[in-house]
Formats: C-alpha cells, sequence, structure tokens
C-alpha cells in the first residue's frame, strides 16, 4: 500500500500559456490566475497536500509567488529549451524524495475527489510504474502517479528530442483509469475557459 510519506506531489505551472495571452491580449502565468477567489496553483496545491509528503512545482518564471505554494523547480537547462510538461516531471522525478510522484497539471481543475486513491489503486494492482487518468472522452495522462526509478528513461527520451507524454507512457505500460462524471478534468487554455471554471 502507497501512503502520503511515499509520495511527492508535483504541481506542473511551466507552460507559457499562448492561448491564454492571445486571448487576453497580455503575457499571462495561468498558474496565477484566479478561479473562485484564488489562484489555480492554490487548487492545485489544497488538492495534493492531503495525498503527499510535499509539494514540488514546476515554474519557469515568478518563482517568489509560486513559493507560497510549494518548492519551486526549473527545468533543466542543459536538456534545452520548450520540450513541454515532462521537462517538469524529468526535475521532479531527479529531484523527489520519495519512491512516488503524483503530477497535477496546474491548469485543471474539476479534479474527482478520488484521483489520487484510484491511480493509486491501479498501479498496485497491476504493478505498474504509472497510472494516469482518463474519461470516457479522453486521456489526460498529466494527470498520474509514477515511480521514481523512471527517471533516467524520461530524461533519456527528452533528450532525444521526443516529448510526447503517452508515448513515453505507453513505453512503461502506463495503466489508463476511467473515472466517471460531468465536465471533470476541465482544461482552462482560453478565457472562456477560465469564466467556464469560475463558475463551476
Amino acid at each position: 500500500m502507497i501512503v502520503p510519506a511515499m509520495l511527492t506531489g508535483l504541481v506542473l505551472a511551466g507552460g507559457q500559456a499562448r492561448r491564454m495571452q492571445a486571448g487576453l491580449g497580455t503575457v499571462v502565468d495561468k498558474g496565477l490566475l484566479d478561479v473562485r477567489g484564488e489562484p489555480l496553483v492554490a487548487h492545485a496545491q489544497r488538492f495534493l497536500t492531503p495525498h503527499v509528503q510535499t509539494v514540488l512545482i514546476s515554474a519557469n518564471r515568478n518563482a517568489q509567488a509560486y513559493a507560497v505554494y510549494g518548492e519551486v523547480i526549473a527545468d533543466d537547462a542543459a536538456l534545452g529549451d520548450s520540450l513541454g510538461p515532462l521537462a517538469g516531471v524529468e526535475r521532479a522525478l531527479a529531484m523527489a524524495r520519495t519512491p512516488w510522484l503524483m503530477v497535477l497539471p496546474v491548469d485543471v481543475v474539476n479534479v474527482p475527489p478520488d484521483l489520487a486513491s484510484k491511480l493509486l489503486a491501479a498501479v498496485d494492482a497491476h504493478v505498474a510504474p504509472i497510472a494516469y487518468a482518463c474519461t470516457t472522452e479522453r486521456a489526460h495522462p498529466l494527470c498520474m502517479v509514477l515511480h521514481v526509478r523512471l527517471a533516467h528513461s524520461l530524461r533519456h527520451y527528452l533528450m532525444g528530442g521526443d516529448r510526447k507524454v503517452q508515448l513515453w507512457q505507453d513505453q512503461h505500460q502506463a495503466v489508463p483509469v476511467v473515472f466517471q462524471g460531468d465536465g471533470l478534468f476541465l482544461n482552462i487554455n482560453t478565457p472562456a475557459d477560465l469564466d467556464h471554471a469560475s463558475q463551476c
């Protein structure tokens, strides 16, 4: 059984928010945008905290603002630029002091309350190194639990120029875990998404 002392939480907040910036006409950091009276990063941190020993936040700017919510980590410059969210996962795997990592993107809201328990049950039941969330409509591969022994594999994958999340997960027999319900895993990419999330 995997308990919180065996888990590090990771909030992925290093994205460039191009669609949001285009819609708003200004530079924004999605993780610091307000939803229901709090920045998105606060929602993610609060969700992870009961399930993990500590929370890391992958952010490549505004480190001081993010530090209120966890230990801020930046992508490894040696890997190059624009490698996407897996670069943040790679850094967290390298720095985690626990055997497991639970990942949550900062721009995903309406996360089911049983996300952690179901993902952890899946890796236990299948003796798998990764489990990730999906709904009947689509996969949400960045909402995942994975073992830190995959750190070397992920670094090698990124150094080879690859960045597709599910392609890498499939190399390790990742287990998809289906969640049922309306409006789950709402991804906030545009001002309209932000308005919708604020009203949910």
